[in-house]
């Protein structure tokens, strides 16, 4: 009996750590439907399954600060370069690869902003029109690119002023 309650108590324990942990993510599709009808801005995590950068970026999407950002000021979307899924995207059939693309990814991992309407959010880094953020960023300059976009920085300042 002491066994079952011992077993019941850690099954109870891993249950709700897991929930702490979880991130809200959407599929692209959903993500972008959910974005436009709760009127927030959409951050798309584009990636490769088995890269170290990748997964060191995972774990600052993961880390309880930058976690509890997104979910409150983003939709979440994760893009796996390697899925063979199909998105509808501004009215047109695109596999993930392609979207990759035209997003502008030419490494992983790499984040892009969007505002609710589907729209590219593009911003200035070093005077540089840009419209993606690429590679991995460290949990605190992450925390100050989320702010940057989600408080419409990105209107009226340069993000290499901000990191």
């Amino acid at each position: 009996m002491k066994t079952i309650k011992v077993l019941f108590i850690i099954g109870l324990i891993v249950m709700f750590s897991v929930n702490t942990i979880a991130q809200n993510t959407y599929s692209f599709n959903d993500g972008l439907s959910k974005a436009k009808s709760n009127n927030k801005k959409v951050l798309i995590s584009i990636y490769v399954e088995s890269d170290s950068w990748c997964e060191k970026m995972q774990s600052v999407y993961a880390s309880e600060n930058i976690k509890n950002y997104i979910n409150t000021n983003f939709i979440f979307i994760k893009l796996n370069v390697s899925s063979s899924d199909k998105y509808e995207y501004n009215g047109k059939q695109y596999s993930a690869g392609d979207l990759a693309k035209l997003f502008g990814a030419t490494g992983y991992p790499t984040n892009v902003f969007l505002n609710p309407d589907g729209s590219v959010i593009k911003y200035k880094y070093n005077g540089d029109v840009c419209n993606n953020y690429p590679g991995y960023s460290e949990s605190g300059d992450f925390e100050k690119i989320l702010k940057f976009f989600a408080t419409n920085q990105y209107k009226d300042t340069d993000l290499s002023k901000i990191l």
